[in-house]
């Protein structure tokens, strides 16, 4: 299921991932390993050295390895062959890192028809769904094709919680609407009680 998750995080601590001092980046490293542990290697089998391939010593590509972490923390080249493993870091870091976050189910036909509802009860399109996606993170990592990434200003944040709260209050809204807009509204909530806190989105 693909998912937009959307999270209370200063775009600055966002950004310090990457050429993270020594300090945060042993804690990202902790995460990282305690989250995606490497697989548990399988036994060693006699017949291992007459093997063109020994399954003991195979790294999945398909998952991060230690060169991507050592990428993503010195703010180095991430090749684009490894945008998918690197995206999934940045996520178990965000998830680490944020003081709240939301994840709700990704279709594109179905935030049409809710953007539409919302602009049907007269939100102010400068308070879109898509407006807190606006600004680019600024990061080494860039998007993979048809991701939603972006972030709003604590401002921005604030300011768009109270458009979402009188429109939750509007009777007509439709139940899938307001499925989409009450969990963003409580990530803003805890946005606008820090403001040290902006409002980062990252949707597959």
């Amino acid at each position: 299921m693909q998912g937009l998750v959307v999270y209370a995080i200063s775009i600055d601590d966002v950004r310090d991932i990457f050429r993270a001092p020594p300090q945060l980046a042993e804690r990202l490293r902790a995460v990282a390993a305690e989250r995606m542990p490497a697989p548990a290697r399988p036994r060693r089998s006699w017949f291992a050295p007459l093997m063109r391939r020994d399954p003991a010593t195979e790294v999945d590509p398909a998952r991060p390895s230690r060169v991507d972490i050592d990428t993503m923390l010195t703010g180095a080249y991430i090749p684009p062959d490894r945008l998918e493993q690197s995206w999934q870091l940045l996520t178990v870091w965000l998830e680490e890192l944020s003081a709240a976050r939301c994840t709700i189910p990704w279709d594109r036909d179905a935030f049409d028809r809710v953007e539409w509802d919302l602009a049907r009860a007269e939100l102010n399109s400068d308070y879109s769904l898509r407006s807190l996606a606006d600004r680019p993170l600024a990061i080494p990592l860039r998007p993979q094709p048809d991701q939603v990434v972006g972030y709003a200003k604590r401002v921005h944040a604030v300011e768009a919680l109270e458009e979402y709260r009188r429109v939750l209050a509007d009777p007509e809204l439709t139940d899938e609407s307001r499925a989409w807009l009450e969990p963003v509204a409580g990530v803003l909530e805890v946005v606008k009680a820090d403001e040290r806190l902006d409002a980062v989105v990252a949707g597959w």
